[in-house]
């Protein structure tokens, strides 16, 4: 089979490439080039992000090869990144690259050089079910499942991806880069944001959207000023410390008005959330409204695990699709929830759906 293997410069894409070229596959690297030209201020996406993985190729002595992909990744996913947080919203960049680069443009470019399949190096997995439809599912290592990136991934795409490292540890992982003496068995995991660097988020956003960075009112929950902000781009639904407030119990962040230029603030219950609706949905189980579903749903809802963040604990939930949109109904509230970030599905393992959050209650 001739794979074409997504090449991040890090140790878990190496040994993806490797495991592919043991099992015997015609085996090719591709890094995408993302940032500008000598801008590289995290682990990955960089210019040295290609050079680690030439390097990776030429020990396991296959090709390699560089896209230059900057002009779509800072329209599908940078700039619109900047614009959700301008609107008061915490936008997931990870999620926009894997829909938007990887998945879609990356897939699509890599199948008219012939190759059938792309692996990546994430810990997901693709499991079938007694019908032979195909699923995303969680990675063996708990620790460091990332389906939660790739909820919006869905047949056919699913047909023609592959993740070799997904029914391994993050421990074995190393342990085989070390083993075959890849150069990139120690380098460190990348951080969160590619195109950030510590810091930088204010300011980027700032330099394309001004207001974003205005001082404006801090607001309790009963409506009353108690201070000013630094700019919404600062801030995000949950966070307490930077505040700069004076009070007698522990305030956070329960919300943000772009339209106001003012941020809300609360004690810890009032970030409580029991419900929540997103948009955008990808769903996988039927719809309410009558839609076609790849599996049986129901109009009151199927029974689920969700997470809201990538490190939280999944909390089981009933959740209800109805054209494009996700209702999810919690069985015990949960704190942080933040619109602009994604809320996915789980019947077991298993990714059945998920969209991006506008509200909570």
């Amino acid at each position: 089979m001739r794979v074409f293997v997504a090449m991040s410069g890090g140790v878990d894409s190496s040994v993806a490439a490797a495991l592919l070229v043991e099992a015997g596959h015609d085996v090719t690297g591709v890094t995408m080039q993302l940032l500008p030209e000598g801008d590289a201020p995290g682990e990955c996406c960089g210019e040295d992000t290609a050079r680690s993985a030439r390097r990776v190729c030429d020990t396991l002595g296959i090709p390699h090869f560089i896209l230059n992909m900057r002009e779509g990744f800072s329209a599908r996913v940078v700039e619109p990144f900047a614009a959700e947080y301008a609107r008061g919203r915490t936008p997931n960049p990870c999620i926009a690259c894997n829909d938007r680069m990887k998945f879609s443009g990356l897939l699509g470019r890599v199948r008219t050089f012939g190759a059938e399949v792309l692996a990546t190096g994430h810990y997901a997995r693709v499991v079938s079910d007694s019908e032979g439809m195909r699923w995303l599912a969680r990675g063996t290592d708990a620790e460091k499942d990332q389906s939660y990136f790739l909820y919006r991934l869905v047949p056919p795409a699913l047909d023609a991806v592959l993740f070799p490292v997904g029914e391994l540890h993050k421990s074995e992982v190393r342990e085989k880069a070390a083993a075959l003496g890849l150069p990139t068995a120690e380098r460190a995991d990348s951080q969160e944001v590619c195109f950030l660097g510590p810091g930088q988020l204010p300011r980027f956003v700032g330099d394309r959207y001004p207001d974003a960075i205005k001082s404006g009112p801090i607001i309790d929950v009963a409506g009353t000023v108690i201070g000013t902000h630094r700019g919404i781009a600062r801030y995000t639904v949950g966070q307490r410390k930077g505040l700069g407030i004076a009070s007698a119990e522990p305030l956070y962040v329960v919300g943000i008005d772009a339209s106001r230029n003012s941020v809300i603030v609360g004690p810890r219950d009032a970030l409580q959330a029991a419900a929540l609706e997103a948009g955008d949905a990808v769903w996988r189980l039927g719809d309410a409204a009558g839609g076609p579903g790849l599996a049986a749903g129901s109009a009151t809802g199927v029974r689920v695990t969700v997470q809201t963040r990538y490190r939280m604990r999944p909390v089981p939930a009933t959740a209800r699709h109805d054209s494009g949109r996700l209702t999810v109904a919690l069985d015990d509230p949960i704190d942080s929830v933040a619109p602009g970030q994604a809320v996915v599905c789980y019947v077991s393992d298993r990714v059945v759906g998920g969209g991006v959050i506008e509200c909570s209650s």
